[in-house]
């Protein structure tokens, strides 16, 4: 009924559709909305529509905004008296009858949502804590007007016990509360305003490099015993929210965190799990449902809460013991590609005779000593060892007078005026002192990637991972890092922070930690692994990941990987299996969220 409804109120400016919603839901009718069976949530969807994603914003569904409230209230409520974490659970949703101890341990349990949108946490938190015979108090905070407006109708409908405000959750200091519930904002730190990035430092202590979502996530862990939150799952491997993650290890652990690994835990733009973090809690298992999560029964959830899984929902199996294997970091230095902070200033289109194409700049000339090729990115990595050469690089150490020339129209344009170039002593000068990287490893995969071996001595941008071996040579770096087994140990650790694409990020950190084997262990296979990097450095590499994986040469390797890492010929098979399978489902959602993206707007 909600899209019917949204279409009707389509012609009235947001403000006014909100009201003229509200009233209709208070008891005056709308003749726009007769006929219609609505509740609170068409005012969040109002809210929703006229933000289209505006500072990240991306709400949250009615089931996950349930049982996130459910795992919420039952803990902070067995922190108060009330019964243990499962019979909580299974009491909020609806598995098992109510008990005193219950109601009164939720009786005025305060609850924040310092990032409130239209409202649907405390709602859902209401409408469960009610149920139990327990009124709640509410607080909500909301830096943009029309969801503010629409959280605070909401919950005024539902005659809870609620203040809304609007108000910057970085700038003010949030109320009190003994349970925080929070869909943070999804914002990478590029698309930060600088504001909003200062006072997002200060509040925290992370760094700049930080994620919205990663500052206020910590600032909840900082201010309330209980924590129900979505959590972009980028927060569990990314280095800049390491100490995000140290911290909430070292005060409490995790009763919670689930995700659906049909469809996500909900249509946002980024990849998250429902989460719930207790201080000093025992951390319990990840896991995953292997349908949407709506599907999920009240017992199936309830037992989760005791850390048990079942048939639809699969705690992470450990790792298989692998032998004679060591971290990545131990055998070479890895560090992020270069950034220029401007590539349409500093990545050129070579077009001959001394002519280069800017993307802000037109065509210039510039001396041989003023460019260097440049690897852009994987598309122009065609096998691991063929490259097509579309880029240089402006990065002169002695500017030509040509390049001088250069150098003044950047100024013109405000290239050292932004923050990357201005962070510089010089602010042309791209990692200064660094030569080209002997394997380079891409920064975001999909369903094509691997390793490649720069024998051209090619600078790297962003797009890539700089490995610099120490005690492997670069050949066998690159060619055991396009094997599945250690393909998949990145992709584990991998997350969907793009969503409406199948592409994986990969972090820096989650590179350096994956299991490589040790040198002694390789040095028997020396020489089957030179016959597989003679058959697969030049076989172009395409999407096509079935196909790459049934390659003879592909199969061997594989199988050598996993013998120098300990595996069983079933253990590589069933990596292989997993590979295609993880595959697979980064496909499906992103076209899931495609479709959800689509159909909200």
């Amino acid at each position: 009924m909600i899209p019917a409804a949204l279409d009707r109120l389509a012609g009235l400016p947001a403000a006014r559709a909100l009201e003229e919603a509200a009233a209709h839901l208070g008891g005056a009718p709308s003749a726009l909305l007769s006929g219609l069976v609505l509740d609170g949530r068409l005012l969040e969807a109002i809210a929703a529509r006229a933000q289209d994603g505006a500072h990240g914003s991306v709400y949250t569904s009615g089931e996950e905004a349930r049982i996130l409230a459910a795992f919420g209230l039952a803990a902070a409520a067995a922190r108060r008296g009330g019964p243990p974490l499962r019979q909580g659970v299974a009491i909020l949703l609806r598995a098992e009858r109510s008990v005193p101890s219950l109601a009164r341990a939720l009786e005025g349990l305060a609850v924040l949502d310092p990032a409130c949108g239209g409202g649907s946490l405390l709602a859902a938190a209401h409408a469960i804590a009610s149920r139990a015979g327990a009124r709640l108090r509410l607080h909500g905070l909301e830096v943009a007007a029309l969801p503010a407006r629409a959280a605070a109708l909401r919950l005024s409908l539902l005659g809870a016990d609620a203040a809304v405000l609007r108000a910057d959750a970085l700038s003010r200091r949030w109320p009190p509360c003994d349970l925080l519930l929070m869909n943070p904002p999804f914002l990478r730190h590029e698309s930060l305003p600088d504001a909003w990035k200062e006072r997002a430092v200060r509040r925290s202590g992370l760094s700049r490099q930080a994620d919205l979502s990663a500052h206020l996530v910590l600032l909840a862990l900082r201010h309330a015993p209980v924590c129900g939150l979505v959590l972009p799952r980028a927060l569990g491997t990314s280095r800049s929210a390491a100490p995000l993650r140290a911290e909430a290890s070292a005060r409490g652990g995790w009763l919670l965190s689930l995700r659906s690994r049909a469809s996500g835990s909900f249509a946002a733009s980024v990849e998250t799990s429902l989460a719930v973090w207790a201080e000093g809690a025992p951390r319990l298992p990840d896991a995953e449902a292997t349908v949407p999560l709506d599907r999920l029964s009240a017992e199936e959830l309830a037992a989760l809460a005791e850390g048990r899984g079942g048939r639809r929902i699969r705690l992470p199996r450990s790792a298989p013991a692998r032998r004679a294997a060591r971290p990545l970091s131990d055998l070479c230095d890895v560090r992020f590609g270069m950034k220029t902070g401007a590539n349409a200033f500093f990545h050129l289109r070579p077009l001959g005779d001394g002519l280069y194409r800017s993307a802000i700049g037109g065509v210039v000339r510039l001396a041989p000593s003023d460019v260097a090729p440049l690897l852009s990115g994987l598309r122009d990595a065609l096998a691991p060892e063929v490259a097509r050469l579309s880029w240089v690089l402006f990065r002169p150490s002695d500017p030509s007078p040509a390049a001088l020339r250069y150098l003044r129209l950047g100024e013109s344009l405000g290239v050292n005026e932004r923050a990357t170039c201005a962070s510089r002593r010089t602010w042309w000068r791209v990692a200064p002192g660094r030569g080209p990287a002997p394997v380079l490893y891409p920064a975001k995969v999909g369903t094509r990637a691997f390793a490649f071996h720069n024998r051209d001595g090619l600078l790297e941008d962003k797009k890539w991972h700089a490995l610099f071996p120490r005690e492997v040579e670069p050949w066998l770096l690159s060619l055991l890092l396009s094997s599945t087994p250690l393909r998949l140990a990145v992709e584990r650790g991998a997350r969907q922070l793009t969503g409406a694409q199948a592409i994986a990020d990969i972090d820096c950190g989650v590179l350096s930690a994956i299991p490589f084997p040790d040198p002694g262990a390789l040095a028997p296979l020396e020489g089957t692994l030179r016959a597989l990097h003679g058959a697969l450095a030049r076989d172009p590499v395409t999407t096509d990941l079935a196909a790459m994986l049934d390659r003879p040469a592909q199969r061997e390797l594989d199988r050598a990987a996993g013998a120098a890492l300990g595996m069983t010929g079933a253990a590589v098979e069933r990596e292989r299996k997993e590979l295609l399978r993880r595959s697979a489902e980064r496909l499906a959602r992103a076209a899931q969220v495609r479709k959800a993206i689509a159909g909200a707007r």
